[in-house]
């Protein structure tokens, strides 16, 4: 009887969202392939009973021929911020408004279990950035106290960065021929050291962090609030920020960017305040949402990223250009109606559940990526340094440990499952909760700020760190939403696989000293004059 209600409710799902094909065997409650004649790509079957895991593909190695892949070719990261896994259409939401996301996801492959490697924004950066587990490129604080796990991004004061022994990205493609350049929030570090300049990019344009705590255009705070900047480069051009016309200005760097170096391998990085707080958009899309001033942002982001895959098509190099599109953790649900949606997922940004680190991802590479793909493959933010690399025809360094996988396999249909099979989740120093196949162990849980009062208590900032012994167990294939633990005692061997892969980590594991919060003095803010006084509420230039 479950099945024949299961396939009922499937038709009902299908019927709503207009599909023209919505298919599924009742027997082994499996799905095959999913069309939609509009925005919605594959979205709303596996959402309304949220069972990502169950719905896998076939097993093992696909026949599929071998593609032809390019040489070297070109890489771009398109990358939210705050963005939860529900927010879009292709993953069901209702009245947001992205038809390029859609697209992508139709030209391209969708995946409904991909990961970042953290649930706030400088940790999850830095591991895309390298391929590695946050900790290791010192990338949090030291806990204050035994309630805290010392996860904590950098302000817009602090002297340090991400260490300086941690490669990254554009510095492992260099040696390869490759030219790096980005755009938006870097969030690993202000000081020139630690610039994107310093850190392999040949060109850079942003603000280099979150815009909450600074004036602009779009924030207009109190008299000793300091002012956002625009870098180009090393050099701050404008502060404050009018950050009403910056996406224009981002998207035809890019295009500005690719014109220049069409003839050479090159990797863009995209990374968008788009949609944390403070929420914003220019005229061209502001008010034009079902979703408030939400929806306008998001729509923004999208806008984005449909000009900047047609300009890959005008000029002919979408078919050697491989574009990741992705966010660094879920949505800060304290904002109500301007945060985020996490879907079918439990509590959001700042938590280790899966509402904090699962997001929307799609991988587009006409000619490589077979179209319309749903991949329920696990992958993650992780991935992407190792992937570009060996693409590339690279190899990380010997002497480094990489946490990410190659997903070549994956990507070219040579494989359905892809290589990762695990996740471990961490919260500053504290490996929180680890995951093997579907199988979710939770060491330790804790709310978040980032959640207010949000309904679900275990989401709150006054739920504090608690250690679970035995561990707290769900089957996410089942239970994404994560309300129903599975009995210790009958899933003991479950737990014993999932300790002793947490044991061979720990072997490997090394924590970088702490580098967040470090020498926060006002005298470290950027400054365009900082000869001014008195800082850093003087500093102003540009128009």
């Amino acid at each position: 009887m479950r099945g024949l209600n299961d396939f009922h409710s499937a038709l009902l799902v299908c019927a709503a969202l207009h599909l023209t094909v919505c298919l599924m065997v009742a027997g082994d409650q499996q799905y095959t392939k999913v069309y939609a004649d509009d925005d919605h790509v594959a979205a709303a079957a596996d959402q309304s009973r949220g069972r990502e895991g169950e719905h896998k593909q076939s097993e093992g190695e696909s026949s599929k021929p071998r593609v032809q892949l390019p040489e070297k070719p070109n890489f771009i990261i398109l990358f939210g911020d705050d963005m939860g896994y529900g927010d879009s259409n292709m993953y069901g939401h209702p009245t947001t408004s992205t038809p390029h996301l859609s697209q992508m996801a139709r030209e391209g492959m969708r995946f409904t279990q991909f990961y970042s490697a953290a649930p706030v924004c400088s940790p999850s950066r830095a591991s895309l950035m390298t391929g590695r587990y946050f900790p290791r490129g010192g990338v949090y604080e030291e806990p204050k106290n035994n309630k805290t796990t010392g996860m904590a991004v950098f302000g817009t004061s602090g002297s340090k960065g991400m260490l300086l022994s941690e490669v990254t990205l554009p510095q492992a493609l260099k040696p390869l021929g490759y030219v790096s350049g980005m755009v938006g929030k870097w969030h690993l570090g202000i000081q020139h050291p630690y610039h994107p300049v310093s850190r392999g990019f040949d060109s850079y344009l942003g603000c280099p962090f979150n815009l909450k705590g600074c004036n602009s255009t779009i924030v207009n705070g109190s008299a000793s609030t300091p002012n956002c900047m625009v870098f180009e480069n090393y050099t701050i051009t404008s502060q404050p920020a009018d950050m009403l016309n910056i996406d224009a200005r981002y998207v035809q760097n890019v295009k500005d960017f690719i014109t220049t170096n069409i003839d050479s391998p090159f990797l863009f990085y995209f990374s968008s305040y788009h949609t944390h707080l403070p929420q914003f958009a220019s005229s061209q899309y502001i008010n034009t949402t079902k979703r408030g001033l939400f929806g306008d942002a998001l729509a923004q982001f999208d806008g984005d990223v449909g000009e900047i895959l047609s300009f890959l098509k005008e000029k002919g190099i979408a078919n050697k250009t491989f574009v990741v599109f992705t966010a660094d953790n879920g949505p800060q649900l304290a904002s109500g109606l301007l945060a985020g949606e996490q879907g079918p997922l439990k509590c959001g940004k700042g938590t280790t559940y899966e509402g904090g680190v699962r997001e929307p991802a799609v991988m587009w590479w006409p000619g490589v990526i077979e179209p319309n793909t749903l991949s329920y493959a696990v992958a993650s933010t992780l991935d992407v340094f190792p992937t570009m690399l060996s693409l590339a025809g690279g190899k990380p360094s010997e002497n480094i440990t990489i946490d990410g996988f190659d997903l070549t396999e994956l990507i070219t249909g040579q494989s359905k499952t892809g290589p990762r099979d695990h996740m471990f989740y961490y919260s500053g120093k504290y490996l929180m909760a680890a995951r093997l196949n579907e199988y979710k162990a939770h060491f330790y849980t804790m709310g978040s700020h980032c959640a207010g009062d949000y309904p679900d208590a275990d989401c709150h900032s006054g739920t504090v760190l608690q250690a679970h012994d035995p561990p707290l167990l769900f089957d996410l294939a089942h239970d994404p939403k994560e309300r129903q633990p599975l009995a210790a005692k009958q899933f003991s061997a479950v737990l014993d696989s999932i300790n002793a892969l947490v044991a061979k980590h720990n072997k490997t594991m090394t924590f970088g000293p702490p580098q967040v919060g470090i020498d926060t003095s006002k005298q470290n803010f950027p400054c365009c004059n900082p000869s001014c006084t008195p800082r850093p509420t003087c500093c102003k230039c540009g128009s």
